[in-house]
């Protein structure tokens, strides 16, 4: 069975995260595990907030009723949910509970700055993306429910160590009949190298039944150039493949000074190459 985890603070922010997960996922057999991290420091940018005040027990109870009002909602659908309530750290609760449980995608709210101008990826985000090696789809509170109709993926074609490594983002395409816009920001004054061609020709293979088209863009601030693109074409989810040492790494610090120029309405799926 597919494993979705949950993170929440029962806050509008992170609601919404778990609707959006619910429409993206309708169909199909899916355990959601609602998780809620104890004694965690207050964020004001992100969530989970800090419920020390509550005690383990109380919060125990608080998401179980809230798992038990989802199973009376989608009695007749193919979700079932479950609960786990862990003391200490967020993202290392995450990150076990991804070994523990098997967990195949991770689906959090996460909230920025009002307008076009940055969205902050807050630290507990951040963290999640940098550490965990399952799929992160970070949801802004005003992205829209709706099916991913247009993707925009930016890599920095570079290639990926197995086809696996963007399943997820091919899966997602099929199921609604995505268009995927492949998008590469070369450095101003450079041209595709052999190698980044290469990859790009098998990218084209790799997605041969998915409608997609390729975007080169110039410029210096890549995290500027998706911006731009985001602003300029109607784009219902963004997806990159983080990885060590390329402007995504700096993207994804976990410190929460580093800013993403994003539009705010429009979620994250983050893909992990671990070859």
């Amino acid at each position: 069975m597919y494993k979705v985890l949950i993170p929440t603070d029962g806050s509008d922010n992170a609601k919404h995260a778990l609707k959006y997960a619910l429409n993206l996922l309708e169909g199909r057999e899916v355990e959601f595990v609602l998780f809620q991290s104890f004694d965690v420091p207050v964020s004001t940018t992100d969530m989970p907030v800090s419920f020390d005040s509550l005690g383990h027990e109380e919060l125990n109870k608080l998401l179980e009723k809230d798992a038990e009002g989802l199973r009376k909602s989608y009695v007749n659908s193919n979700f079932s949910f479950s609960t786990r309530v862990e003391i200490g750290s967020f993202s290392f609760n995450v990150n076990a509970l991804v070994d523990e449980l098997a967990i195949d995608l991770i689906v959090m709210g996460t909230k920025g700055a009002s307008g076009l101008a940055a969205v902050v990826i807050g630290s507990n985000t951040a963290d999640v993306i940098q550490i965990v090696s399952c799929t992160v789809i970070a949801v802004p509170y005003e992205a829209e429910i709706a099916v991913p109709k247009h993707i925009l993926f930016a890599s920095d074609n570079k290639g990926f160590s197995t086809v696996d490594v963007i399943q997820p983002m091919i899966d997602i395409a099929k199921q609604f009949g995505s268009h995927i816009h492949l998008m590469n920001v070369l450095d101003e004054g450079k041209s595709t190298s052999i190698d980044e061609a290469i990859a790009g020709l098998k990218l084209d293979q790799l997605l041969e039944e998915i409608d997609h088209t390729f975007h080169f863009e110039d410029g210096k601030d890549k995290s500027q150039a998706i911006e731009n693109y985001l602003n300029s074409h109607e784009i219902d989810l963004l997806a990159v493949v983080p990885r060590k040492n390329n402007f995504f790494d700096a993207i994804f610090h976990k410190s929460v000074t580093r800013k993403l120029a994003l539009h705010t309405k429009v979620p994250l799926l983050a893909m992990h190459d671990l070859g």
